[in-house]
Order: C-alpha cells, then sequence, then structure tokens
C-alpha cells in the first residue's frame, strides 16, 4: 500500500462525474424543449432508502400541477413539430459516423 502524498485525483469520482455528465445531458434535452427543472439535482447513492442502489439519482423536484400542465404542452408541441417535419420529409436520417458510413 502506497501511503505517500495525494494529488486531487485522490477525491475524485468518476461515477459522480458521470453522472454530472448524463444529467447535464438530460437538462440541455430538456431545455430545448423549453422545459426547465429549476430544484432538479443529483441525489447520492442510497443503501437505505425504499429503492437502495449503487447509482445516483437525478431528482427532478417537485413541481405544481400548472408547471406539470406546461411541460406537457410544451413537450407535445415539439412532437407535433416532428411528426409535421416526418410527414414532409421522411423520417429522420442517422447521423454519419466518424468513418463516414451512416
Amino acid at each position: 500500500m502506497d501511503l505517500g502524498p495525494v494529488g486531487r485525483d485522490y477525491w475524485s469520482n468518476s461515477d459522480r462525474e458521470q453522472a454530472e455528465d448524463n444529467a447535464s445531458e438530460f437538462v440541455s434535452a430538456l431545455r430545448r424543449l423549453g422545459i426547465d427543472f429549476p430544484d432538479i439535482e443529483i441525489k447520492h447513492p442510497c443503501n437505505d432508502c425504499r429503492n437502495p442502489g449503487t447509482d445516483y439519482r437525478i431528482n427532478i423536484g417537485a413541481m405544481s400541477v400548472a408547471e406539470a400542465a406546461d411541460f406537457a404542452a410544451k413537450a407535445d408541441q415539439a412532437m407535433d413539430q416532428l411528426a409535421q417535419y416526418r410527414k414532409l420529409y421522411g423520417p429522420l436520417k442517422k447521423p454519419a459516423t466518424e468513418d463516414g458510413a451512416s
């Protein structure tokens, strides 16, 4: 066991960093729809909770019934626009991969 000095990497938590990356993508996707959860947070794993597990959890917080209706309307509007696009232009194409194949 090496008991030498430690650096900042000693404290790093790759699971937490991955949770932050995934949560950031989630929030960004919702914001593209005009939806923002101001109370969203990343919760630490809980082994003593109703849903025990080792994964971090994303908690969107509480929202009013009016907020839920607003979020649903925004999501429905975006899906209606996507459906209209598909009618006009066909299904969405998969993005090309790095080697140029689709």
